[in-house]
């Protein structure tokens, strides 16, 4: 912002321009005085240098401030992001969200207003009838559409996409919050771990077999939390039968 202060305005009798900009929570100010100008309007060269000079300033500040609000817009998770649904990047997450009776595991890109200014609904890209590895590169290139990202920070994102098991993570999260998410919905999550686990199986080279185990270890602990839901949910239907008895 730019202000301007005539003779006599300023309580320490300050002459000029001033400009005011904040910066991640801090204020900068710069002034270019115009005292000393044989009088106080644009039409002087003294001035209007000065005021030119104000609005350069002003500029920079400005350009600076939304490269660093896009800096974190591409490297750090939104601050309103719940827990464990972060993916490093703003506008772009993991969730699980109803459909009918059922829980879909997704990545969700939230998108602007519209043209009208009206809300819209965030984009979800389900892995139903796509690999894990297709559904991450389409909700990228949205995202990066959505939210005019350059194209490095974009090729970034397409290059380190998120380990299935972070939704694995979040399932376990999402039902100690409460809600009641069966393993069976990280099925299309996994659907092409286990393509290449079968292929990593057949094969017999070492770096296939470490990375079979890494798998295998995530898959076996989402089957064992399931036998153990399932057992206590029997156990509760047995309770109650007894009680009823």
């Amino acid at each position: 912002m730019i202000e301007y202060f005539a003779p006599g305005q300023h309580p320490r009798g300050f002459v000029g321009f001033q400009v005011t900009g904040c910066i991640d929570g801090h204020t900068r100010k710069a002034t270019f005085s115009t005292r000393t100008a044989s009088s106080q309007n644009k039409s002087n060269l003294w001035v209007r240098y000065q005021w030119l000079s104000a609005v350069g300033v002003d500029l920079d500040w400005k350009i600076e401030q939304r490269e660093r609000a896009y800096q974190r817009f591409v490297t750090t998770d939104d601050p309103k992001t719940p827990a464990g649904r972060g993916l490093g990047v703003h506008g772009l997450t993991a969730v699980f969200y109803v459909s009918g009776d059922d829980w879909v595991p997704a990545f969700s890109v939230a998108r602007h207003p519209d043209v009208l200014g009206h809300p819209q609904a965030d984009r979800r890209f389900t892995f139903a009838h796509a690999p894990y590895s297709d559904v991450w590169r389409d909700a990228v290139l949205f995202w990066a559409e959505e939210h005019a990202i350059e194209d490095s920070d974009r090729a970034r994102l397409l290059a380190h996409p998120p380990e299935p098991t972070l939704f694995s993570a979040l399932r376990r999260r999402m039902n100690e919050e409460g809600h009641d998410i069966f393993t069976e919905a990280l099925s299309p999550v996994f659907r092409e771990q286990r393509t290449a686990l079968a292929a990593a199986r057949a094969s017999t080279s070492a770096p296939a077999h470490e990375r079979t185990r890494d798998l295998e270890a995530a898959l076996l602990d989402d089957l064992s939390d399931w036998y153990r839901r399932q057992k206590k949910e029997q156990a509760t239907r047995r309770n109650a039968a007894s009680t009823v008895n």
